[in-house]
């Protein structure tokens, strides 16, 4: 009838769709499974030997805690070189390097997540906001520059040691990685840190109670500061230098462990497969704790230089359990800078207590 809107259909066509794609999803998860399980039992066995080795070489861990520490600690130096006159030691940047790697390891937070930290537990110190971030967003970049150098170096050796055929595909990564490095590099010089600054003001317009860092021009001067780190060419030097020695002295944490599960490993094997798979795991920083593509990229290198598979998969998997013990001593720092965070703001609002009576009285 016209003027009555006509009501959908529910005849038996209709009735029968959600059963539909019911099954079809239950048949799509059960492909999924299908195909899942059919790989892990193809790779059951090196899954398994690979798992017995690491057992057997965790007497390893303790030295390859101790070599992390000491390139912790050089990262920690290198940055504290690039942030000018700051109230923290050497002590207390460390302790942020740690708090970073520990919420960036075993937070899936993309590896951001323990940057955003540590600048807030800077600005409690007295550091400003913007000159935190500005010290941040540099020391990342020169990281990701001496890491670069590291995997350049890697492939290089490769080519020396397994021919310039065995390092061509990595080649292919190093030119990926350079990309991505001066486009960081890039977007800080033209304006990048400005958009940052406008981003941060309306959050801090929108939720003030995000602290003073976020609060409206919390961050205002932010491309300001980064360009006068910049500008002060012997700063980066060192820090990069500093950068560069702390990824090259991973090569002694894995030729170590190679040895333990009896790989007679050189040391220039030991430093391609370092460097390789760093980068691998560098790639995979959306994943949390790059799972899986750690272990594939140590697996390729291992491959790429004569080394057995299994060991490298052994390798990694010794590496994780470092990995989560330096990740339970970073969020340790984070709960006690959280506590002496709280502990401060309270002296303040007592002292201010105490100086409004004063002057009430």
């Amino acid at each position: 009838m016209p003027g009555w809107r006509t009501l959908p259909s529910k005849g038996p066509g209709r009735l029968k769709r959600p059963g539909a794609r019911r099954l079809l999803a239950t048949a799509a998860a059960a492909g999924v499974l299908g195909c899942v399980g059919w790989l892990a039992a193809g790779v059951w066995g090196d899954l398994a030997r690979a798992g017995s080795a690491a057992v057997r070489a965790l007497w390893t861990v303790p030295a390859a805690l101790a070599v992390h520490l000491v390139q912790l600690l050089l990262s920690a130096l290198g940055w504290r070189v690039l942030v000018v006159r700051p109230p923290l030691g050497l002590a207390g940047f460390f302790r942020l390097r740690l708090l970073r790697e520990g919420l960036n390891t075993l937070l899936p937070l993309a590896h951001v997540g323990g940057e955003v930290v540590a600048a807030q537990v800077m600005t409690r110190a007295g550091i400003p906001a913007a000159v935190a971030v500005a010290g941040m967003v540099v020391d990342l970049t020169v990281e990701v520059g001496a890491q670069l150098a590291f995997l350049a170096a890697g492939c290089g050796l490769l080519a020396v040691l397994a021919g310039a055929g065995a390092a061509w595909l990595w080649c292919g990564s190093l030119g990926v990685a350079a990309l991505a490095a001066g486009s960081l590099a890039l977007a800080q010089r033209f304006g990048g840190l400005r958009l940052v600054e406008a981003v941060v003001r309306g959050v801090g317009r929108q939720w003030p109670s995000l602290g003073p860092g976020l609060a409206a021009g919390g961050l205002d001067g932010l491309e300001a500061a980064a360009l006068a780190i910049y500008r002060r060419p012997r700063r980066l030097v060192l820090a990069f230098c500093l950068q560069g020695a702390a990824w090259a002295l991973g090569t002694g944490e894995t030729w170590l462990v190679l040895q333990a599960l009896g790989v007679n490993a050189s040391p220039g094997q030991a430093f391609v497969v370092e460097s390789l798979g760093m980068a691998a795991r560098s790639a995979g920083f959306v994943v949390p704790g790059a799972l899986a593509i750690q272990e594939g990229g140590f697996v390729l290198a291992a491959a790429a230089v004569g080394l057995p598979g299994v060991a490298a998969l052994s390798l990694s998997l010794v590496k994780r359990v470092r990995e989560l013990l330096i990740g339970l001593a970073g969020l340790v720092c984070w709960r006690l800078a959280r506590a002496a965070g709280v502990g401060r703001a309270a002296a303040e609002l007592a002292r201010a207590g105490t100086a409004a009576g004063d002057r009430d009285g």
